[in-house]
C-alpha cells in the first residue's frame, strides 16, 4: 500500500485578509468558496495529501470562523496551531510572531491563492540552495503591474526587488514573486523596527537583499493565481474545473515545447550581443501565447557560445532576455523558462573567458540542457518537442528522447544549409507559427 512520506517542517498560512473586493462579509478571504468548499480547506486538503500535516494558521480578521470551521485539524488529518493577531501586524510581523511554532524552517504560504505546487520539491531545492531563503517566482502575461524579482545574471541568487508601479519604460525579466517561500528563522532580524505593517515582499525582502542576507529565486511554471476579485475567482474555478490546475502541479509529469531562440523566436543575426538587436519574429508572440494556455510548458534553449569567446558578458546576455521577455508580454506570452549553455570548445579568440571554452554536455547538439530542463520540471520528454532551425537542433532532441520538428531560419523562403542534408525531424513547417499548429494536430 502506497503511504504519504510525512513532512515534518511546518507550513504557515497567512490568513489575515478581509476580502473587500470580493464583497465578502462575514468570513475572511481565505474562507471563501471555491466550487463549493472553503479555499483555505483546499489548502488544507492538498497539503495533507502532499505529507504536511503541521501547519500553523496566522489569523487576524474574523480568525474565530476558521477556528471553528478547522478546530484542531484532527478530522483532516493535520495538526493545527493558530497565531492570532489582536491587531494588524503586516505580514511579516505576522509570521514572527508564531517564532515558537515554527521551528529552525519553514514554509509560508499567502492563504488567499489557488495553486497546486510540490511542495516536497520546493523545500528539497530550497535546502540545497541554503541562505536564509527562496522564493518561488514565475513568469506571468502581466508583469508591467506585478511585483518583480532580479536575479544574479548567472545564478538564482536574487539581487533585487522591483515592486509596483513600476516606470513604463523598464526593461527587466519577466520574474515575479508567486507569494511562497522557505524561510530560516534568522530572516527576522531584516524585519525593519517599528510598529508598521511590513510586508515580506514590499518591505523586508528588498531590505533583506540589500543588507546582505542570501535569497534564492526557485523558478516554477505549477498554477499560483490570487483570487481577489470575483473575475480571478471564478476563472481559477473554471482551470480548477478544467483539470488544468492540477496539471501543472510538479507532482505530475509535465510536457513541453522546446524552442531554439536566435531563428526561431527571435532574428537570426548572427549574435545578438545588445537588447536593441533583439527583434522577436513576427507571429511568435502570439504563437508562444498560445501555449502558453496549452497543458505544454514554454522552454527556450538557446547556444550562446560568444559567452565563452569574451564578445559579450552574462550581464549582456540578462539584458537581452530582458528585451526579449518585454517583446512577448507585448502580445501576452512568456517563457516559462530560458536555458543558456555559455561553453565553446575551441581556442584562440582575443578577450575569450579560459572557464568557459571546454567540452560540456549542454552544447547542442548535446541534449544536456533538454535533460536539465526535464529533471528540473519533471518534464516527460517522450511527449515533448524541440522546434530549432539547426541540424544541432534535432540531433539533440533526437538524443534527448524528445521529438524533434525543423523550421526555416528566421522563417525565410530556404531552409538553412546545414539542415537540407537527411536529418531527424518528424515534420519541417516554415516558421513557429505553423510549427505549432502541426503539434497541436499531433498530439491528438
Amino acid at each position: 500500500m502506497h503511504t504519504t512520506e510525512k513532512h515534518p517542517i511546518a507550513v504557515a498560512l497567512l490568513l489575515g485578509g478581509k476580502g473587500t473586493r470580493l464583497g465578502l462579509e462575514g468570513i475572511p478571504k481565505p474562507m471563501v468558496e471555491v466550487l463549493g468548499t472553503p479555499l483555505l480547506e483546499h489548502h488544507v486538503v492538498q497539503l495533507r495529501e502532499q505529507g504536511f500535516t503541521n501547519l500553523v494558521f496566522l489569523t487576524g480578521y474574523q480568525s474565530n470562523v476558521i477556528e471553528a470551521h478547522f478546530g484542531d485539524g484532527s478530522e483532516w488529518g493535520v495538526q493545527i496551531s493558530y497565531s492570532v493577531e489582536a491587531e494588524p501586524l503586516g505580514t511579516a510581523r505576522a509570521t514572527r510572531a508564531a517564532l515558537p511554532m515554527l521551528g529552525n524552517e519553514f514554509v509560508l504560504l499567502y492563504g488567499d491563492v489557488v495553486c497546486d505546487v510540490d511542495i516536497a520539491r520546493f523545500v528539497d531545492q530550497a535546502r540545497e540552495n541554503g541562505g536564509h531563503g527562496t522564493l518561488v517566482v514565475h513568469p506571468n502575461d502581466h508583469p508591467h503591474d506585478s511585483d518583480l524579482v532580479v536575479t544574479d545574471p548567472d545564478s538564482p541568487r536574487i539581487a533585487a526587488f522591483l515592486n509596483k508601479p513600476h516606470a513604463e519604460d523598464l526593461r527587466t525579466r519577466n520574474l515575479v514573486n508567486a507569494g511562497l517561500y522557505y524561510l530560516k528563522p534568522e530572516i527576522f532580524e531584516a524585519i525593519p523596527e517599528g510598529e508598521e505593517l511590513f510586508d515580506w515582499g514590499r518591505d523586508v525582502f528588498p531590505k533583506a537583499v540589500e543588507d546582505g542576507y542570501e535569497l534564492y529565486a526557485y523558478r516554477s511554471a505549477e498554477y499560483m493565481k490570487d483570487i481577489g476579485t470575483p473575475a480571478r475567482l471564478q476563472k481559477a474555478q473554471r482551470h480548477i474545473l478544467s483539470g488544468s490546475v492540477a496539471a501543472r502541479s510538479m507532482r505530475n509529469p509535465q510536457r513541453a515545447v522546446f524552442l531554439d531562440r536566435d531563428g526561431v523566436i527571435n532574428r537570426e543575426i548572427n549574435g545578438v550581443h545588445k537588447p536593441d538587436d533583439l527583434q522577436v519574429l513576427p507571429a511568435v508572440g502570439s504563437t508562444i501565447a498560445s501555449i502558453n494556455q496549452s497543458p505544454f510548458l514554454t522552454i527556450g534553449i538557446t547556444n550562446q557560445p560568444d559567452l565563452a569567446k569574451g564578445f559579450f558578458g552574462f550581464e549582456d546576455l540578462d539584458a537581452v532576455h530582458a528585451e526579449m521577455d518585454r517583446q512577448l508580454v507585448e502580445d501576452h506570452a512568456f517563457l516559462d523558462d530560458l536555458l543558456f549553455c555559455p561553453h565553446h570548445p575551441e581556442t584562440g579568440f582575443d578577450g575569450e573567458v579560459a572557464a568557459l571554452k571546454r567540452v560540456c554536455t549542454c552544447r547542442k547538439p548535446a541534449p544536456g540542457m533538454l535533460i536539465n530542463a526535464a529533471q528540473r520540471y519533471n518534464i516527460d520528454l517522450s511527449r515533448s518537442y524541440m522546434v530549432g532551425d539547426r541540424l544541432s537542433d534535432l540531433v539533440a532532441a533526437e538524443a534527448a528522447g524528445a521529438i524533434p520538428v525543423l523550421v526555416h531560419r528566421n522563417g525565410e523562403k530556404d531552409l538553412p544549409k546545414d539542415a537540407r542534408v537527411a536529418h531527424p525531424a518528424k515534420h519541417v513547417a516554415i516558421d513557429l507559427a505553423a510549427a505549432w499548429e502541426w503539434i497541436k494536430e499531433d498530439m491528438g
